[in-house]
């Protein structure tokens, strides 16, 4: 069976890509493939219609073609080939033109897209649709938090987990339990990433708080905005939302 191997390109995951039909008579062979890969540090997950999977690679500092040799490896049975038209190259010089040619295309720098993310799930959070609030402010953190990285300046989680280490070591107690870096990260993402992905070792139903994780999420977001010396403008309005709501 042939594959389409798209490697991954911010801000999207990489995917490979199959027939659905042909794809059917190999359900075993997937799922064990999906199982070699994670082992070698991916995150990946079937699509639910069957038509390929979507990954990323975690640790993010594979070339494209380590990237390819992994899948190739783990999925032996497949003959895969590379999208050439995704190109790094292709990318910077042809910019994605609207097929439907309703809208023109716009530019956005990084920030305004975070900060159109952040305010519209501001707005969202106050009318009271906090599901996808979520995932909409987790989305504008993470550019927020990768812009922060690239300045070399660290992300309101990791100002939290400095103050954490910083108690820990003046009192000698287990602030915050005895939770590594990496568990603690893992915790304060798990609702924003379980909502966005299913594979076949998680639960079908899921119970959380949806009022805390989006504030949660807002208040991430809002943090490292305001150290990237940006802010909602909705921001006020939901400051005093809260006031007005929550705490008198």
């Amino acid at each position: 069976m042939k594959a389409i191997f798209k490697p991954p390109r911010e801000p999207y995951t990489g995917n490979l890509l199959w027939d659905i039909v042909e794809a059917r008579a190999f359900s075993s062979e997937i799922t064990n493939s999906l199982e070699m890969l994670r082992k070698k540090g991916y995150w990946a997950s079937p699509f639910p219609e069957g038509d390929g999977v979507t990954f990323t690679d975690e640790g993010k500092s594979k070339k494209d073609i380590e990237l390819l040799n992994d899948f190739r490896a783990c999925f032996d049975w497949l003959e895969i080939s590379l999208d050439l038209t995704f190109s790094k190259e292709n990318i910077k010089t042809k910019p994605a033109e609207s097929k439907l040619s309703f809208e023109k295309n716009v530019v956005l720098s990084k920030i305004e897209i975070a900060l159109t993310q952040l305010e519209d799930a501001i707005e969202l959070f106050i009318t009271g649709k906090r599901l996808s609030v979520i995932t909409l402010a987790g989305a504008a953190d993470g550019i927020f938090a990768g812009l922060l990285k690239q300045r070399g300046d660290k992300n309101a989680a990791e100002d939290t987990w400095k103050y954490i280490e910083e108690m820990r070591a003046n009192t000698g107690m287990a602030y915050a339990g005895d939770r590594t870096k990496k568990e603690a990260f893992n915790e304060w993402n798990e609702h924003r990433n379980r909502l966005k992905h299913h594979d076949n070792r998680d639960e079908e139903t899921l119970e959380f708080s949806a009022f805390d994780q989006a504030y949660y999420a807002i208040q991430r977001a809002n943090a490292d905005a305001e150290k990237l010396g940006v802010e909602a403008k909705n921001r006020q309005e939901y400051e005093n939302w809260l006031i007005e709501t929550i705490y008198m």
